[in-house]
């Protein structure tokens, strides 16, 4: 293995401060091992008469005009440097072993520049540039930027100037201007977060003692054809419809009429932010609605999608503690149930060409349901990941062809969505809807008995309320916020605090 000395030099340095978006990726970034989401990585391939010094020349000029990608992020600022030198690897192909795409380690802003590059020799030749960047320096929008110019710049390509860069949109949510935007979004999201189910995948816990999700990939090229016709249709942008399909058989086996799906926005509705290769997307949170009409389904989640896209620019610390208020006023912390990656361009190192199958779970999630959609235009690939104590990997694999299924044959003419999916979740007796939500009453009766012991409180739903019942000589305040504890600790779905309590008579 050997280096590439990679030197850069762009037109500008200096202090400025860190954006929303820089802010709210840091808060999650890990500092240690890299999680699913912190490197994203790019794959461009050489062309034949490229040699090893031009692939080098062609990396700094990418660099050099691209503020973001010589950014240091320090004490609540970005440090965009002028000029310095990356050193990429150089490996040779061996084999059919891809490890090369792999990123080897976790990128510590205030320290690193946020790309590292690997370029893949065969014969001694470069044939392929791998990017690793933080996300810290760019979305998945932003790496497709990348992709295209690193593309034009190995033909010797020319491009205009990059001149919107995080530095200028720091300057921008500064302005009066800024702070109105950042402002009505945390209000916007705050509002939604008091109105919102508390739960939005309360199903019993089949397997109680497995671990971890079960991982399945789509591939279908008569999906995407038909995707194309119902988008027509419905004057619905087609990840609209992808994004119904699903929370059509999700809601079909969950029993439940509605969903909370949180998704990306991209957030690049200005001119601007167009090219723009920085961190700009954020995550957004609307509902989902059955109806008997799919046309009708789509239509509502494209038009919900959209109103949820208009907040989708927040400042992240300002929004927390709007959440935190309106999560006290609810009496219990939101739920990311539901995740769809409804932004192309993230892909795997494989993806199925044909039907579903089991993928390698080489990804961490933390809700029990993530949807990913990787391509749209040609060939439909999407794929799922959903907690192994819910379902069986079959199911998994039947709710994603479930999704297939409706919407080929909304190709044909509008649909009843009710009949795609798998079967409807069986529910024991104890389960309730209260609070918005399917309810484990039985559970809730548990957590309590935990946090005050085992016949102080008696848990009731009445009216859709959930009301516990709390005997002589226990704070009303202090009962709530211990079984508030037992439940957040039960990290169960289904299993929700009570939201009123009373003193029990007799």
């Amino acid at each position: 293995m050997n280096d590439l000395k990679v030197d850069f030099s762009g037109s500008r340095s200096g202090r400025w401060p860190m954006t929303a978006a820089q802010r709210n990726v840091l808060e999650w970034l890990s500092p240690d091992q890299p999680g699913p989401s912190d490197i994203l990585s790019a794959v461009v391939r050489v062309p034949r008469v490229c040699t090893i010094d031009a692939v080098g020349a062609a990396l700094g000029s990418l660099i050099s005009r691209q503020e973001s990608l010589r950014t240091l992020l320090r004490d609540g600022e970005q440090l965009v440097h002028a000029s310095g030198t990356l050193l990429a690897e150089v490996v040779e192909a061996t084999g059919t072993d891809p490890n090369w795409l792999l990123p080897v380690r976790a990128f510590d802003p205030a320290v690193d520049f946020p790309i590292r590059v690997r370029v893949v020799t065969r014969s001694g030749a470069p044939f392929l540039v791998v990017l690793h960047v933080s996300h810290a320096a760019a979305d998945l929008m932003a790496m497709t930027i990348l992709r295209t110019e690193l593309t034009a710049l190995l033909a010797d390509r020319p491009l205009p100037p990059a001149t919107y860069h995080p530095a200028d949109r720091a300057t921008y949510e500064l302005s009066p201007a800024g702070q109105r935007q950042l402002g009505n979004s945390a209000r916007y999201w705050a509002r939604h977060v008091t109105d919102r189910p508390l739960c939005s995948l309360g199903l019993p816990l089949r397997f109680p003692d497995a671990r971890g999700h079960h991982h399945v990939l789509l591939g279908s090229r008569p999906a995407a054809a038909a995707l194309a016709r119902v988008a027509a249709t419905t004057n619905a942008r087609p990840v609209a419809v992808v994004m119904a399909a699903f929370a059509a058989v999700l809601t079909n086996w969950t029993g439940d009429p509605d969903c909370q799906l949180n998704c990306l926005c991209g957030n690049r509705f200005s001119p601007e932010l167009r090219d723009y290769v920085g961190t700009v997307a954020q995550e957004t949170i609307f509902s989902f609605t059955t109806s008997p009409s799919f046309f009708q389904a789509v239509s509502l989640t494209n038009s919900a999608a959209l109103a949820a896209y208009k907040y989708g620019r927040y400042d992240a610390v300002q929004l927390s503690e709007a959440v935190s208020e309106a999560e006290r006023a609810r009496g219990m912390r939101c739920h990311r149930d539901v995740v769809v990656n409804n932004m192309t361009g993230h892909s795997r190192a494989t993806l199925p060409v044909v039907g579903v199958e089991v993928a390698t779970g080489n990804r961490v999630f933390d809700p029990p349901a993530e949807f990913d959609i990787y391509r749209l235009d040609g060939k439909l690939n999407c794929g799922l990941a959903l907690d192994t104590r819910l379902a069986t990997a079959e199911e998994a694999a039947g709710l994603l062809q479930g999704v297939e299924r409706l919407i080929m044959a909304a190709a044909d003419g509008d649909v009843d969505p009710s009949g795609f999916g798998i079967p409807a979740a069986e529910r024991g007796p104890g389960w309730v809807r209260a609070r918005s939500c399917w309810v484990d009453l039985g559970g809730v009766q548990a957590a309590a008995d935990l946090a005050l012991g085992v016949g102080v409180t008696r848990i009731e739903a009445v009216g859709g309320r959930l009301i516990a019942h709390v005997g002589a000589g226990i704070a009303l305040s202090a009962a709530a916020k211990a079984v508030l504890a037992e439940v957040l600790r039960e990290e169960r779905h289904g299993v929700v605090a009570p939201s009123q309590y009373v003193r029990a008579v007799g």
